[in-house]
């Protein structure tokens, strides 16, 4: 099945767990897919399993050159852009007396302004392709937590971006959608729980969100796994 076929995807934080899985998810559809992470080597990997469709860009997406240039760059080689992703992302846990001030910085540049940089760069495009805005958030978009100050300020932030995104770009046809998975099988988490969400569950829904039927947006999708009845409180 291509339901992508023709299209050019940006996936950010490409190299390893959700953002790969979003990006093998997408090659299986049809598309193109521009993987874009901090690590060569990953991604290098990544472009040899399937080298016809993954065009790998290094990309620090806190640096506003590095990501103008991820977009140049990709709309000079592939002609268009229909499809960003933004998937790159940490999370750094501390009470807040606790929480360097190092840490809280990485938090909003990578959660926040990464994803402010990318869709700064990429809307004159996608305007064009009538395309579609997929922002990965979390729960900790819209439920706090002790230990996640930093963490929860930087996806709720994504949240009310993604809200003003939705509200800008609707009379351009642009798709503005958000997804927020629970916890999640890859080495964002520490130690995920057997029965937390696998990074190709999420990276299906992503799918479905680009996919989906003409005059539908599915604005925000919260995931979360289904906890197994012994185990609920």
């Amino acid at each position: 099945m291509a339901d992508l076929y023709g299209k050019v995807a940006i996936v950010t934080g490409a190299s390893k767990g959700l953002g790969a899985a979003i990006t093998r998810r997408f090659v299986k559809s049809g598309a193109q897919v521009v993987a874009a992470a901090r690590s060569r080597d990953k991604l290098e990997i990544l472009h040899r399993d399937y080298p016809d469709q993954i065009l790998p860009i290094p990309c620090d997406v806190t640096n506003p050159d590095q990501v103008q240039d991820l977009i140049n760059h990709t709309a000079r080689e592939l002609g268009r852009i229909d499809i960003l992703v933004n998937n790159a992302g940490l999370g750094r846990f501390a009470p807040v007396k606790d929480l360097t001030v190092e840490d809280w910085d990485q938090m909003m540049n990578v959660n926040l302004k990464g994803t402010f940089l990318a869709c700064k760069y990429a809307i004159p495009h996608l305007i064009k392709s009538k395309g579609h805005i997929v922002n990965i958030s979390s729960v900790a978009g819209s439920v706090t937590f002790p230990g996640g100050g930093g963490y929860c300020a930087s996806k709720f932030g994504l949240m009310a971006l993604s809200d003003i995104l939705t509200q800008e770009l609707k009379k351009d046809e642009v798709r503005v959608n958000t997804l927020s998975p629970g916890s999640v099988q890859t080495e964002f988490s520490a130690n995920p729980k057997d029965y937390a969400l696998t990074a190709e569950q999420v990276a299906e829904t992503t799918w479905m969100m680009v996919t989906a039927p003409k005059g539908v947006i599915y604005s925000n999708i919260t995931m979360r796994p289904q906890v197994p009845p012994e185990l609920q409180k």
